[in-house]
């Protein structure tokens, strides 16, 4: 069952003993340090998200989503559907040799270059405006955990239902649309998404909700975004610090160790959004878009 932030900072309370107040805020901080540096060790592949706008005839360049940490892919909608996967311009040598031509324009875009952290530029331009053509696959930034979890009242789900009714509850959008639900009476261990809070009493939840049907207490909190079988490394990487803080190495390397272990064993088995390397048929198929047109034809 994956912790949430809550569960992460009392763990942290207990091993480390401390109650000083600067002691723990410092916890906070070195708890979502850890998360987000395990995150980028293992390239964010269970955070990453896609975005849309439009493309605007004659607009070559273009912002990236605000929460952007690294563009990974991005798709041109050309000649009215087809979602045409863009080669990257590492260069900016390369990237300037082609805008030689300032000017050229087509339905056809075929590459991207990165500027900065916050915009993209496209070649050819868009000879046209498509609505939502242009789609960004990005690693985002690791949403800052602060939040204690929410156990006010009872909820009433039903399997197959993104519905969910609270009773003794007082949800707001603001306090609590950006958490997530978990039945805690054990019949479900998943964390949902919410995609609306409309009611003090009523969640809409982002995707169905697959355990029994009940009614039953839960909660709602801030869980960790990575496999589950590590929700103890960003607890590792604070006690880290804290025993470092309190010059004591021997507890410091073996907390830092155990963190350091975790994202070795991560590297091994998450760093890679394939979970196989076998060899398919599909190494043979030939992808005509991508065959260079011969001269004269």
């Amino acid at each position: 069952m994956a912790l949430s932030f809550q569960d992460a900072y009392t763990k942290f309370q207990t091993i480390s003993g401390s109650t000083n107040a600067t002691d723990l805020t410092q916890a906070k901080q070195d708890i979502n340090i850890g998360y987000s540096r395990f995150n980028a060790a293992i390239m964010r592949y269970f955070t990453r998200k896609q975005a849309f706008t439009d493309l605007v005839a004659q607009q070559r360049y273009y912002q990236t989503p605000v929460d952007t940490v690294r563009v990974m892919n991005v798709t041109a909608t050309v000649s009215g559907s087809y979602a045409y996967p863009l080669k990257q311009i590492r260069d900016e040598q390369d990237w300037r040799e082609l805008l030689i031509v300032p000017g050229y324009a087509s339905n056809f875009i075929t590459h991207y270059f990165v500027y900065g952290n916050d915009q993209i530029g496209l070649y050819p331009l868009p000879a046209q405006t498509v609505a939502s053509g242009l789609r960004f696959v990005y690693q985002p930034q690791d949403v800052y955990l602060t939040k204690d979890d929410y156990i006010t009242g009872t909820v009433a789900i039903t399997n197959g239902s993104t519905a969910v009714i609270g009773t003794g509850t007082s949800w707001t959008q603001a306090a609590h649309g950006n958490l997530q639900l978990q039945v805690t009476d054990g019949s479900d261990g998943n964390w949902y998404d919410i995609l609306a809070v409309n009611s003090t009493t009523s969640i809409t939840l982002k995707t169905p909700y697959v355990g029994p049907s009940i009614s039953s207490v839960y909660r709602l909190g801030q869980p960790f975004i990575f496999p589950p079988e590590y929700d103890d490394t960003p607890v590792d990487y604070a006690l880290s610090r804290f025993y470092e803080s309190r010059n004591n190495p021997v507890r410091a390397k073996y907390h830092n160790d155990k963190y350091q272990e975790s994202v070795t064993d991560a590297l091994e088995k998450y760093a890679s959004s394939s979970t196989s390397r076998v060899i398919t048929d599909e190494i043979d198929f030939v992808n005509l878009w991508r065959i260079p047109p011969t001269p004269g034809t």
